[in-house]
């Protein structure tokens, strides 16, 4: 009978180390950004950002992202997307503090290119079950579409159960 104990004894312990560590692994990946809300955001930010597309909740990225947005205005992704200086400064106070808490990290951007909230590991785990082909409907356009699938994605409500992928 004690033969026995030892091997289910060793079993029950690595699964529970196993267990331990998926619970770590599955907190780990669980992380999301902070501070989706868009509440105190100045008329200028919307306005502004909120012109060409959506405004982006200023949690989706650190504030290390969001400086180097600002940064690159000039060639915002294929356009030149400068503000006058008291517009920028207003908008640069609002989004380094609204991102502070944000410490997730973000992927290095490709050939200059400010980093996309699209390659965060929190958005590629959120929409891991999202066909490409979902991406390129008429009705979606582009993975940074988020209005098309979350209906107040400005108002920063991401929430899984009022997720309405469109035809």
């Amino acid at each position: 009978m004690s033969k026995m104990i030892w091997p289910l004894a060793l079993c029950l312990a690595m699964a529970s180390a196993w267990a331990d560590d998926d619970e770590h692994h599955e907190r780990h990946d669980k992380r999301r950004p902070r501070q989706l809300s868009s509440a105190g955001a100045p008329a200028v930010w919307k306005t502004e950002c909120g012109s060409c597309h959506m405004a982006y909740p200023a949690g989706l990225l650190p504030a290390a992202a969001w400086r180097q947005q600002l940064d690159t205005l000039r060639q915002h992704y294929g356009v030149n997307a400068t503000l006058d200086a008291a517009d920028m400064q207003v908008i640069r106070d609002y989004l380094l503090r609204a991102s502070a808490s944000n410490t997730l990290p973000t992927p290095a951007s490709t050939a200059g290119e400010p980093p996309r909230i699209t390659r965060t590991a929190w958005f590629i785990r959120k929409h891991d079950e999202v066909a490409p082909a979902v991406w390129r409907r008429a009705s979606v356009k582009s993975a940074s579409n988020c209005m098309a699938c979350h209906r107040d994605a400005e108002r920063g409500d991401f929430d899984d159960d009022r997720v309405r992928i469109p035809r």
